[in-house]
């Protein structure tokens, strides 16, 4: 395999050709292809092909290191098992061309559409050509970095499956819906990128950057995100099975992490507590948890009911359609969670952080007591959220009937339409909050 850096020496192979030297190396080349005589192997190295058009040419397995293709039209053209080492196709049109088992290390694609692109096993890892100079010397060719340049690439649905990406520039490209199953991005950047509804199954993205990206839809299973940075980053329904992210940092990102991302000891009292609520009380065991991480778990439509959760850490988790009734998680961090539509009736939030939280149509009202033989006692156990902060929260529809209220900090909380009656509001902060339709006490 030829090392990341390549020289050439002066030779008359790299002297520029003429237009007609050129449509001869690639009738010869054709002839080659086909195993005819007199046929020889194309060797395009450095030269200057730019604004050339070759749709559907077949190139396959031409030399075309260092060669400048930009501004060509080449779609559908048959480019497997080129040799494109730090070759130049900025802004060219490629889509639908076929450059599986090709080397693209040091190229440069920036611009570039490769809209439905066979890349499958391309060696895009970074590479440097240095070339002849007309005083004796060699320099660069493309860039010194060698960094294979895709910025602002058009790879929709391209097929990228096994590609060598290593330290690539993709920031901005678009791979919505590409394969990239068992590709390495290691240290590659991918900032802003489009990777919405990618195959990424098994792909390597160590110490990558993909701030701003779009995976939403995108399937991770098995993937590897050891020390990437996945800031402000949409994993929107996306797949994440078997994905460890507790090496990368997901500030701001938008992501739920499965119960099964925990440690092994904490499911087995997730499923012990939900065997317990399930079958009230006869079997399994209640969860009684102090000061532990569930950041951005998704504990959708689980029942926690009745669960200890004392001061955890639950910023960014999803409690969708889950039951917390009679749960007590006091001082416990909510910061952004998601309880849309959650049972939260007789809850304890005393002191809870839920700032920015979604509770629309959460039910946070009383639980009915009932007496030993199951009849009712007309007696109410209130949701409790003594001290809490709800700033910026969003409570839209929903139920806090009889919930003690005191000292909440509702500031800009949005409470169109919730049912506040008979709460206690004492010395309760309103300042900014919106509440159009709401019900309230008295």
């Amino acid at each position: 395999m030829r090392s990341t850096v390549s020289t050439f020496d002066r030779a008359p192979k790299s002297a520029a050709k003429t237009p007609e030297q050129i449509v001869r190396m690639l009738e010869l080349h054709e002839r080659w292809l086909n195993n005819r005589s007199g046929g020889i192997r194309a060797d395009l190295t450095l030269q200057d092909m730019s604004g050339t058009n070759l749709p559907h040419i077949v190139l396959r397995g031409a030399k075309l290191t260092g060669c400048n293709l930009s501004h060509s039209r080449l779609n559908g053209a048959d480019l497997r098992k080129c040799d494109l080492f730090s070759a130049d196709l900025h802004n060219s049109e490629l889509a639908n061309a076929d450059l599986s088992g090709a080397d693209l290390r040091g190229i440069n694609l920036h611009d570039a559409d490769l809209t439905g692109a066979k890349l499958e096993a391309a060696d895009l890892r970074k590479g440097s050509l240095l070339g002849p100079q007309g005083n004796g010397t060699v320099s660069f060719v493309g860039s010194a970095t060698g960094k294979v340049n895709l910025n602002s690439t058009g790879l929709k649905r391209a097929d990228l499956a096994g590609a060598r990406l290593d330290d690539a520039n993709l920031n901005s490209a678009d791979l919505t819906g590409a394969n990239l199953m068992g590709a390495r991005l290691k240290g590659a950047s991918l900032v802003g990128a489009k990777l919405g509804g990618a195959q990424l199954q098994g792909a390597d993205f160590t110490n990558a950057n993909l701030i701003h990206a779009d995976l939403a839809e995108a399937d991770l299973t098995g993937a590897t995100v050891s020390g990437a940075n996945l800031e402000a980053s949409d994993f929107t329904g996306a797949t994440i099975t078997d994905v460890d992210f507790s090496r990368a940092t997901l500030n701001g990102a938008k992501i739920s992490l499965s119960i099964s991302t925990l440690a092994e000891d904490i499911q087995l009292i997730i499923r012990d507590h939900v065997m317990w609520a399930d079958s009230h009380g006869r079997e399994g065991s209640r969860a009684e948890l102090f000061r532990r991480s569930f950041i951005r778990i998704n504990f959708t439509g689980v029942d926690l009911s009745g669960a200890s959760l004392l001061e955890c850490k639950f910023g960014g988790a999803v409690f969708k359609k889950a039951c917390l009734s009679m749960a007590n998680l006091s001082a416990a961090d909510l910061i952004r969670s998601d309880c849309t539509e959650a049972v939260l009736t007789g809850i304890n939030l005393a002191r809870a952080d839920l700032s920015e939280a979604d509770l629309t149509r959460a039910q946070i009202g009383p639980v009915e007591i009932r007496n030993r033989d199951g009849s009712p006692s007309g007696r109410f156990w209130p949701a409790n959220l003594t001290g809490a902060c709800l700033k910026r929260a969003r409570l839209a529809g929903a139920d806090l009937r009889m919930a003690n209220l005191s000292r909440v900090d509702f500031s800009e909380a949005d409470l169109s339409g919730a049912n506040l009656d008979e709460a206690n509001l004492e010395g309760a902060k309103l300042d900014g909050a919106t509440l159009e339709g709401a019900r309230l006490p008295g």
